[in-house]
């Protein structure tokens, strides 16, 4: 009951802190909205009341550098008739009167590209514009007509964007020129390789006095050079009171630097997430966000490029496809990095991928308008945007109800201000750009999508190297762990093998003093028992005796000394081989330390020479026997030969056990051994045995 009571504390409780999550979810980002409008008004591009923005002209016939000589360049002056059927080059700028009086309409800043203009004589176009050289023969004059209410009574200020040399006139007197550069002439003016390096347009800024701005209709003229290879271009002229002017290129400065800073920050974010793709292919996720930066970046740059880096329509048409590969993007990122699960989504995303690149594409190549509702396109382009990024925000807001995790809640806020901002300069500026004056906040919402998305990949690759370093703690740790388990193995395997050894050992000593040792003490006992004579007792004593310190003396060398084994050898040996009236013959040389003679090594090759030395007693009926050593570094062997002059071996001779016993101890020790008829022997006769030892154990 109690466990009950506080699970039904606890569902109120997480309903309170979702309920609160959602409210700040909705409200924090209008707030933002809000902000950021007010803000832009204040502080933006919007046209001050007194600041008169002239967006039309009208095209005037005649190239002469004398205002005089242009029809419809002076004031007064009757301008040009629009032609009555434009030729099949003219635009959807058709020609249409041009009004004095009427307040000109702004071309919203969101539009994708500019159109080309129809150069005929008194065709009014709509500013800014772009001219190709191809389209302008020689220089261009314009006219543009205002009317000032009340006379001036500050200086004015005209401000125009232009490409490439321009002279401005107000009401036929001379206000401004610009040239190409240092050391121009007006006979320059048809050097189209110097014009042909002005890529970038220029700023000309023009202080008007107010006596030359009476209230009344005024004239603008301007005349624009003839186009170089970059083209000709020519901004809506910006003309009202200095102290406004400078207000309003303060904000318009703002918002540039905003925009600047947003597209390299995108461009340096995609560059270095398609850097990290390419270097961990696996990581495809870094290629997706490093796609969605650097589309982003592109979508800002008209706002930083004096002219389109492509023909028309190919730039309209990458700037398109890069809004549809941006809002895509988005969604699919929302997807994968809030965790949802949900396969829905990412198939949307694909599909409005797919989709989009082929009607915006075509739309973009086409021409059509993004403002003329009376064709579907536009309807599609702003109501599927609508949905992608409705979906991405909602994607977000679930993640962050769903977690506890501040990250989320931010990610989800900037994905809803990105919309947000959207739909405000979307609506304002293409559905109702006649109802208020707005500026292009957009690059708010790319701004917080690239931040966000940088923060989430920068804390996705901290997480993988935090992971990897991790991993590498437990597989070093893990490694550890293994390496004592084997180590202690390792040295139980050594204690089981030493005990084996030495039980070995054991059972061969026994078995050696039970064969050689036991057996004659046996018998000793046995002729003691006869009643044999002393003396010959006592040999048989001291033949146990000298076995007995053969056994001893093998087992305390142990470090291969081959030398030292024949040297105790021959010690111990010595009274029964002279006995036996064998003379004996040392030739040994140095010999290296042998490793196959350490250990239980010696007593084997002191069986074998014993049992050698044994036969050349009993049955070789020699006089003499030497001892010789050689090192074979070629054969990476050292030979010992036993030499004696007796009889020798029968042809016929059959190994007993003495022989076949000495071949399975030289098997223990990895030696070689064999018996042939001396070759250097003075006489026939004689035995020699031949035992290779090797000089190093073979792995």
């Amino acid at each position: 009951m109690a466990v009950f009571t506080r699970s039904m504390e606890a569902r109120p409780a997480t309903a309170t802190v979702s309920i609160q999550r959602l409210a700040l979810l909705v409200a924090l980002p209008l707030l933002l909205l809000v902000a950021v409008h007010l803000f832009s008004q204040q502080y933006g591009t919007a046209t001050p009341a007194q600041v008169l923005r002239l967006s039309e002209a009208r095209l005037l016939q005649g190239d002469a550098r004398d205002p005089a000589q242009v029809p419809g360049a002076l004031p007064g002056a009757r301008l040009p008739a629009a032609p009555d059927s434009p030729g099949p080059a003219a635009s959807a700028l058709a020609s249409r009167p041009m009004n004095p009086t009427a307040t000109p309409t702004p071309l919203p800043s969101t539009m994708p590209s500019t159109p080309t203009v129809p150069l005929a004589p008194g065709h009014v176009v709509a500013l800014p514009v772009q001219i190709h050289d191809t389209d302008a023969p020689g220089p261009l004059w314009f006219a543009l007509d205002f009317r000032l209410d009340r006379p001036a009574e500050a200086p004015y200020w005209l401000v125009i964007q232009h490409r490439p040399a321009a002279t401005v006139f107000l009401d036929g007197q001379l206000i401004a020129t610009s040239s190409p550069g240092s050391g121009y002439a007006a006979e320059d003016e048809d050097d189209l390789a110097q014009r042909g390096l002005l890529l970038a347009g220029r700023r000309l800024q023009v202080s008007i006095p107010p006596a030359m701005l009476p209230a009344g209709e005024h004239r603008l003229s301007l005349r624009l050079a003839r186009p170089g290879f970059e083209g000709a271009g020519l901004s809506a002229p910006l003309l009202g009171p200095s102290t406004q002017i400078r207000a309003l290129q303060e904000g318009r400065r703002f918002w540039q630097v905003i925009r600047v800073t947003t597209a390299l920050a995108g461009l340096v974010i995609g560059a270095f997430m398609l850097m990290v793709w390419l270097a961990l292919r696996q990581e495809w996720l870094y290629g997706v966000t490093g796609l969605f930066c650097l589309c982003t970046a592109l979508l800002l740059s008209p706002y930083l490029l004096n002219g389109a880096l492509f023909p028309a329509p190919w730039w309209r048409v990458t700037l398109d496809l890069a809004d549809v590969l941006s809002k895509a993007g988005l969604l699919f990122l929302v997807a994968r990095l809030s965790g949802s699960g949900a396969r829905w989504s990412e198939k949307m995303a694909v599909a409005y991928l797919v989709l989009g690149t082929v009607i915006d594409g075509a739309a973009a190549f086409l021409g059509w308008s993004w403002t003329d509702f009376h064709h579907p396109w536009p309807w599609w382009a702003l109501g599927s945007r609508a949905v992608v990024l409705g979906a991405a925000a909602v994607l977000a807001a679930r993640a962050a109800l769903a977690s506890e995790r501040g990250a989320h809640l931010v990610g989800a806020c900037a994905v809803a201000l990105s919309a947000w901002v959207w739909l405000y300069v979307s609506w304002f500026a293409l559905v109702l750009s006649r109802q208020m004056s707005v500026v292009d906040i957009n690059v708010v919402g790319h701004a917080v999508l690239i931040a966000i998305a940088g923060v989430a990949l920068q804390r996705r690759f901290v997480g993988s190297l935090r992971d990897e370093a991790m991993a590498r703690i437990r597989l070093e740790q893990a490694l550890d762990a293994r390496t004592r388990e084997l180590q202690d193995r390792w040295e139980d395997l050594q204690d089981s093998e030493r005990q084996r050894t030495a039980a070995q050992e054991r059972e061969r000593l026994l078995q050696e003093m039970h064969d050689g040792l036991g057996s004659q003490l046996v018998t000793a006992r046995l002729c003691a028992e006869r009643g044999v004579s002393s003396q010959s007792l006592v040999g048989l004593l001291d033949e146990c005796i000298r076995e007995m310190r053969l056994t001893v003396d093998a087992l305390a060398v142990t470090d291969g000394d081959l030398t030292l084994l024949l040297a105790n050898l021959r010690h111990r040996m010595a009274p029964r081989l002279q006995d036996a009236g064998l003379e004996l013959d040392w030739q040994l040389t140095d010999i290296p330390l042998l490793p196959t003679l350490r250990g239980t090594g010696g007593r084997e090759l002191i069986r074998i020479v014993q049992e050698a030395l044994s036969n050349v007693i009993h049955h070789a009926g020699a006089t003499r026997v030497r001892f010789s050593t050689r090192v074979d570094e070629a054969r990476g062997q050292v030979l010992l030969s036993i030499v004696d002059n007796g009889r020798g071996m029968a042809p016929d001779l059959r190994q007993g056990n003495g022989l076949r016993g000495m071949r399975r101890r030289a098997e223990r020790i990895s030696a070689d051994i064999d018996w042939r008829a001396p070759e250097e022997a003075p006489v026939e006769g004689g035995t020699e045995l031949l035992l290779w030892l090797p000089l190093r154990i073979a792995p």
